[in-house]
């Protein structure tokens, strides 16, 4: 007996329950950048540590706890999560005074709106607080 012969004599129901668990063989990988949307917060960095050089300068950003920090065009600091809202991935920084997701193009301004179709969902913006040379970031 054919495929397509023992197919049939099983029925609609009986066939899908058969070929259903061999779909998820075909389905698109996680990509290992996908997490959960909590960041761990609050948090702090001493802006005249080394390691976080790149907030010298207006325009600089750096990634800590799943948090873009981010000293903007206006020399502010700002903070958004990293998790972009159009796939969920991890691939939010800060360019141009916003925030981009390098995956797919997405992109907020500095309230966490989304300023293209992919970035319709907006990302979370934190507040941030700095006190003397600790910049701290909360929810």
């Amino acid at each position: 007996m054919e495929r397509k012969e023992f197919l049939k004599t099983l029925g609609g129901a009986a066939a899908f329950a058969v070929v259903f668990p061999c779909l998820g063989g075909c389905s698109k990988s996680e990509d290992s950048s996908t997490e959960s949307a909590t960041s761990d917060l609050p948090f702090s960095i001493d802006i005249t540590d080394p390691s976080y050089s790149d907030l010298a300068d207006n325009g600089g950003y750096i990634i800590k706890n799943n948090t873009v920090v981010a000293k903007d065009l206006s020399g502010n600091y700002v903070a958004a999560t990293n998790l972009c809202s159009h796939e969920q991935k991890r691939k939010v920084i800060f360019q141009n005074d916003e925030y981009y997701c390098t995956e797919h193009g997405a992109t907020f301004d500095l309230s966490g709106n989304g300023k293209n179709s992919e970035g319709s969902g907006g990302i979370t913006i934190y507040k941030t607080s700095l006190n003397g040379n600790v910049l701290t970031i909360s929810a």
